[in-house]
Order: structure tokens, then C-alpha cells, then sequence
């Protein structure tokens, strides 16, 4: 199976970047954006600007496609199942980009685990203000083989094929649920902190408390995975602590973001994840508790 036909559902300031860098790479494959309603006679009359550039992709509420990129926001994707399922076929592969690491089981009981190719994307610092979409960084997507599917090889061959005629940032795991794991240790130190204290990346990179405090709700994921089995270290930490002393010191992130604008914060797919794993252990995670109360108590103040 050739994959030239490509959907994204999800066109926040991921999935719209990722139209961007497709488009702009000048790919031959069909390219559309899955949305109805209201939301989709927005974006056939507005299109999308992204780094000052309108881009007018497709838009269907159906259809037929060899990949879909899912980039909703977590709490949207049991909402977005029926749209999802009207585009979805037999030879469909689905690739979650979703923060946390729950939405490939969801997925994958619903289509089927062979369908569903675990991925992430990380790097990417698009921004989205007053409208218009903007990233310098395109980041790369991480990708590997379901270890709840019989056999992907096939597939995993013809996707590696496509990205590398995308556009996109790509790399092949070989641990792919570490690397979902990774981050989601980031997602839950960085997002969570961010959000609470109001910090762009610069102030990680200067202020040594807020760096511990981000280090602290990270810790507590490393143990949930010793716990789980799913091969974070210490050393993760600190390898992330590098990657972010690169990072434009403006830069912020999705939660932040999302507090920001007044949006829905992804605190459950996080802290909360967090706290309920952790119950089946028996471990206590007080950072990431107070780390879910505090952002509940700034969105309730909005």
C-alpha cells in the first residue's frame, strides 16, 4: 500500500504547522483537513496563516485515506471519534500526536491495534497569537511499532517511505513507548510548571527554583515508570534539562498558552494521569497533586 492520500484531524498550532511543512515541501500526495460544521465553513472562508502565509488546504467531513495525523487536543478526541470514523477504512493507518499517553489505547480498541502507529512529536514551538500560527522550530516526529499489533513491518516500511517525501521531521524508535513515556515526563514537568508560575522557556533558563520545580513533577514520573515498566531514568531529566537551555528563551508552551487565551488545559491528561496510576501503586505524588489543584483554581478564576 502506497500512502499518497494524507488527512490530518486537528488543525491547532501543531496541525497546522504540520500542513504548513508538507505544502511547503511541495509533496504530489493529497493533502486535506478533517473537520464540520462551523468549524469547518471557518476555515474554508479564512484559511490559515502560518509564519505570515494564508495556506487554503482541503477541508472534508469524509473520505478515504491511507494516513490520518490525529492532533486534537487530548480532552477533544473522544468527541472527535464519529468525524474520525467517517474517514477511516480498511487500509487507514492512524498516527495519535497527542499529549499523554492513553490516546493510542483508545484508538487502537476502536480500529484496531495493526491500524494505530504510536508516535509524538517534539521540537516543535509553534505558537499560536491573535489568530495567526507561527514556528521556527518544525520538530520531529517519533514513531514506532504497536506492541499491542501482531505485525506492522509492512506498514511501518510504507510510512517511513511517505514521511521521507513529507517534509516532516521524522525518526524511527525502536522504544517507542519510552519515547511516549519521555514526553509525557516532559509534558507533565514543563506544561504543568510552566502554566502555574507563567514562565516562558527563559525563566528555566535563568531561575534555578523554577528549574528544580519543573525537576520535582518529573521525578515523580520517573517513579510512576519504574513503577510501569516503561524504562524512564534519571538521566531523562537531565537530558531534557540540555534541550532546554536551547530553546528560544520567549518560547512558551501549549498549557501556557491555553492559560493565556482562556482555553481548556490539558491538566487531566497530565497531573491527572499522573495521580491515578499512581494509586495503583500506592505512591504519592504530592508535586503533580498540587500542580493539578493549582491550575483548576486558575481556570475556575477565568
Amino acid at each position: 500500500m502506497n500512502i499518497n492520500k494524507i488527512a490530518i484531524l486537528g488543525a491547532g498550532a501543531v496541525g497546522a504547522s504540520m500542513v504548513h511543512q508538507i505544502l511547503s515541501f511541495g509533496t504530489s500526495d493529497s493533502l486535506s483537513i478533517i473537520a464540520d460544521g462551523v468549524r469547518a465553513g471557518r476555515y474554508r472562508r479564512d484559511g490559515f496563516r502560518v509564519n505570515g502565509e494564508t495556506i487554503r488546504p482541503d477541508i472534508v467531513e469524509s473520505g478515504a485515506f491511507h494516513l490520518i495525523l490525529v492532533a486534537t487536543k487530548s480532552y477533544n478526541l473522544e468527541n472527535a471519534l464519529p468525524l474520525l470514523d467517517q474517514c477511516v477504512s480498511e487500509d487507514t493507518l492512524v498516527m495519535s500526536l497527542l499529549n499523554g499517553i492513553i490516546s493510542e489505547t483508545v484508538l487502537g480498541d476502536r480500529y484496531g491495534h495493526d491500524r494505530v502507529i504510536p508516535a509524538m512529536i517534539l521540537g516543535i514551538d509553534a505558537l499560536r497569537e491573535d489568530g495567526e500560527i507561527s514556528y521556527m522550530n518544525r520538530g520531529v516526529i517519533h514513531y514506532g511499532r504497536n506492541p499491542l499489533a501482531e505485525d506492522q513491518q509492512e506498514k511501518l516500511s510504507h510510512l517511513t517511505d511517505w514521511f521521507s517525501r513529507s517534509g516532516l521531521g521524522y525518526k524511527f524508535s525502536d522504544e517507542i513507548t519510552s519515547t511516549l513515556w519521555r514526553k509525557f515526563m516532559i509534558n507533565v514537568g514543563m506544561n504543568q510548571t510552566s502554566a502555574v508560575l507563567g514562565a516562558a522557556y527563559g525563566r528555566y533558563q535563568k531561575d534555578p527554583e523554577t528549574l528544580e520545580m519543573m525537576r520535582q513533577a518529573m521525578a515523580e514520573v520517573v517513579e510512576l515508570s519504574r513503577l510501569e515498566g516503561t524504562g524512564l531514568k534519571k538521566s531523562d531529566i537531565d537530558n531534557w534539562i540540555e534541550i532546554l537551555k536551547t530553546l528560544d528563551p520567549e518560547g512558551k508552551t501549549s498549557m501556557l498558552q491555553d492559560v493565556e487565551a482562556g482555553r481548556r488545559t490539558e491538566v487531566e491528561i497530565f497531573a491527572g494521569t499522573v495521580i491515578t496510576l499512581a494509586a495503583r501503586h500506592g505512591l504519592e505524588v504530592p508535586v503533580n497533586l498540587n500542580l493539578q489543584n493549582e491550575i483548576i483554581r486558575i481556570g475556575n478564576k477565568q
